[in-house]
C-alpha cells in the first residue's frame, strides 16, 4: 500500500543539483509529470477530440502559468537591467581576525554541530520551504507570495556570487582542515555567506508583503534567516563575518529595490498580487 502518491507534480526543475551550494527551487509547479501515450491509438486520434486552440494566440503566455522559479528569472533580468546593482555596496572582509574566527568555528563544531546536523543537511540546497512553513503557506495557497520569495532568493544569490568573485575569500576548511564540514563545501568563495544573503532578503521582502498587524511574523522571519545563516557557521562553511556581510548585502539590496520596483513589471505584479494574498 503506497498511500497518497498522486501529489508528485511539484518536483520542478531538480536535475541541476550537483554543486549548487545555495538553492531554493521548492514547490515549483510544472515540469514534474510524465504522461504515457498509446502507440497504436494516440490521444490525438480520439474521434471526439476538439483540436481548436483553447485561447486566442494573441493572449500570450498567461501570468498564472509561470512556475515560480522561472518567474524569478524574469525578475532577476529586470533587476540586472533596472538597478545599478554594481553600486550596491559591500566592503571587503576583515582578514585580520581570521584566526579568531577559525577558533570560534572550531568551538561551534565541538559544541553545536552534532545537534544542528539535521538542519544543516535539510538546508544544504533548499530552505525556502522553511519560510513557507513559518508563514503557513504553500505554492498553491499563496502563488504570488511564492514568486516573490523565489525572486528574492535568486536576486540575492546573484549579488552574493558577484561579491564572492570580487573578494575570493578562502573557505574556513581550506585554512583549517580540522573543521571537516559534514557536507561538501560549495565550489565558490566564502564571502559573503550566500545562505545569509538569500535568507535575509527573503525575510525582508516577505515581511514587506505582510500587514502591519503581523509584526510577530515579520520578526520571526528574520529570526529564521539568522538561524539558517548561523547553521552554515556551525557546519564550518562560513566565518561569522561572512554571515554579517550577507545581512548587510541583503539590507542594501532591499533598500535598492524599493525605488526600482515600479520599473520592474514582473516583480511589481508579483509584489502587488502577493500583498493582496495577505489583505
Amino acid at each position: 500500500m503506497t498511500g497518497n502518491t498522486g501529489n508528485t507534480g511539484n518536483t520542478g526543475n531538480t536535475g541541476n543539483t550537483g554543486n549548487t551550494g545555495n538553492a531554493g527551487n521548492v514547490g515549483d509547479p510544472g515540469g514534474g509529470w510524465f504522461f504515457a501515450d498509446r502507440v497504436n491509438f494516440p490521444f490525438v486520434d480520439e474521434p471526439k477530440l476538439n483540436i481548436q486552440p483553447a485561447s486566442p494566440v494573441e493572449e500570450g503566455y498567461p501570468d498564472r502559468a509561470w512556475g515560480s522559479f522561472w518567474y524569478a528569472w524574469q525578475t532577476l533580468a529586470e533587476f540586472v537591467g533596472t538597478v545599478d546593482w554594481q553600486s550596491i555596496d559591500l566592503g571587503p572582509p576583515d582578514l585580520t581576525n581570521t584566526a579568531q574566527e577559525l577558533q570560534k568555528l572550531l568551538d561551534l563544531d565541538r559544541n553545536q554541530r552534532a545537534d544542528a546536523l539535521g538542519e544543516i543537511l535539510a538546508q544544504k540546497d533548499e530552505f525556502l520551504s522553511y519560510f513557507m512553513e513559518l508563514m503557513s503557506i504553500s505554492p498553491h495557497s499563496h502563488p504570488w507570495t511564492h514568486r516573490v520569495l523565489q525572486s528574492a532568493s535568486l536576486i540575492a544569490l546573484f549579488m552574493a556570487q558577484y561579491y564572492k568573485g570580487v573578494y575570493k575569500r578562502q573557505r574556513p576548511s581550506q585554512l583549517c582542515s580540522a573543521l571537516l564540514p559534514p557536507i561538501q563545501a560549495p565550489g565558490h568563495a566564502s564571502y559573503p555567506n550566500g545562505h545569509s544573503t538569500q535568507a535575509h532578503l527573503i525575510a525582508f521582502l516577505a515581511g514587506s508583503l505582510l500587514p502591519a498587524s503581523a509584526s510577530a511574523l515579520k520578526n520571526n522571519l528574520v529570526v529564521l534567516a539568522d538561524r539558517i545563516a548561523h547553521n552554515r557557521e556551525i557546519a564550518g562553511l562560513h566565518y561569522c563575518s561572512d554571515t554579517a556581510a550577507g545581512v548587510t548585502l541583503a539590507t542594501n539590496i532591499f533598500d535598492a529595490l524599493q525605488p526600482a520596483i515600479a520599473q520592474m513589471p514582473f516583480l511589481l505584479a508579483a509584489v502587488t498580487a502577493a500583498q493582496g494574498e495577505w489583505s
